[in-house]
């Protein structure tokens, strides 16, 4: 038991000798990744595996030796300490995290490692293209972000203000090249122009991809309606006033109606907004010649009390 602990407390002691820096590194596929092996042990050959492939050789008489064209090297050794920098100029996905080791030989426990996590930038788009509606009314509008690795985050911004994530709905599927392509559903109601974007990413992104689109908001159709009523029925009541605004009847003179039939109308004409006028009896001309004597029209000028105009020729 004792000696089991000893053996531990060793290969704890031997492997504080050797760093491999730095210890997690995300990076996007493509991308340019280095790392820094030192020690102060001394040491023939430095090799170097990715994935548990030997990747690069360095000797200490030598320098490198068979390296891979995907990496570079350069050495900071100064005189007690050794320090060689892989350089990984493109780094591969891989849907699982890859180990790096260095290790170190002869020493049989001279090694250390490291996690790389290389992830994938997808594409991302609005399905939608710009849309012109009506004011209050709900706008539907689908982001698909595709071929990301891990599973992207979507976001949704809507006048530069981000949205809510309780107000849109995200799923996502793996695809059978590990890839996920992720959907997400924006509703909202429309109240003024704006534009829309989404937004999708990963960790190890420096910026965010993005799709956008103009939404344009008009007053509604309801609204005009009413508007045009407003203002028509407002001009409408203007010119009916104007119309039956006072004016001066030349033509009329105040006559007692004693006859029935006068009487009645002017009894339905009171119930009404204007006054209509009793019909009057049409003006009597009568010609006479010089040998009719004026007593022979006497009882025609009076009969029924009718006002009589009279005219003379001569």
């Amino acid at each position: 038991m004792h000696g089991h602990i000893l053996q531990l407390c060793v290969i704890q002691a031997v492997a504080s000798f050797i760093h491999l820096e730095p210890k997690n590194a995300t990076v996007l596929r493509g991308s340019e990744v280095g790392f820094n092996c030192s020690t102060d042990e001394s040491w023939d050959v430095m090799t170097w595996l990715l994935g548990g492939r030997t990747i690069l050789t360095i000797s200490v008489e030598h320098g490198p030796l068979g390296r891979d064209e995907s990496v570079s090297t350069a050495n900071h050794s100064m005189s007690s300490l050794s320090v060689w920098e892989l350089v990984l100029m493109n780094a591969s996905f891989s849907p699982t995290v890859q180990e790096l080791i260095c290790e170190l030989l002869p020493t049989k426990l001279g090694r250390s490692s490291s996690a790389l996590f290389v992830q994938e930038k997808g594409n991302v788009r609005i399905l939608e293209s710009n849309q012109s509606v009506q004011e209050g009314m709900f706008v539907i509008f689908h982001c698909q972000a595709s071929g990301w690795y891990p599973d992207p985050s979507v976001s949704w911004v809507v006048n530069g203000t981000t949205v809510d994530r309780r107000d849109y709905n995200t799923s996502s599927l793996q695809d059978p090249s590990s890839l996920f392509n992720s959907t997400s559903v924006l509703q909202m109601k429309a109240e003024t122009s704006t534009t829309v974007e989404c937004w999708a990413c990963v960790s190890a992104a420096r910026a965010h991809q993005s799709s956008s689109v103009k939404l344009t908001v008009e007053s509604s159709s309801e609204n005009k309606v009413s508007s045009l009523w407003t203002v028509n029925l407002s001009s409408r009541r203007r010119s009916v006033a104007d119309e039956n605004r006072g004016k001066v009847n030349l033509g009329y003179h105040t006559e007692d109606v004693t006859s029935s039939g006068h009487h009645d109308l002017r009894n339905r004409a009171d119930g009404t907004i204007n006054i209509i006028s009793p019909p009057r009896v049409p003006d009597i001309i009568i010609f006479r010649s010089h040998n009719q004597k004026e007593e022979d029209f006497s009882n025609l000028y009076y009969k029924g009390g009718k006002t009589i105009r009279r005219v003379t020729t001569v």
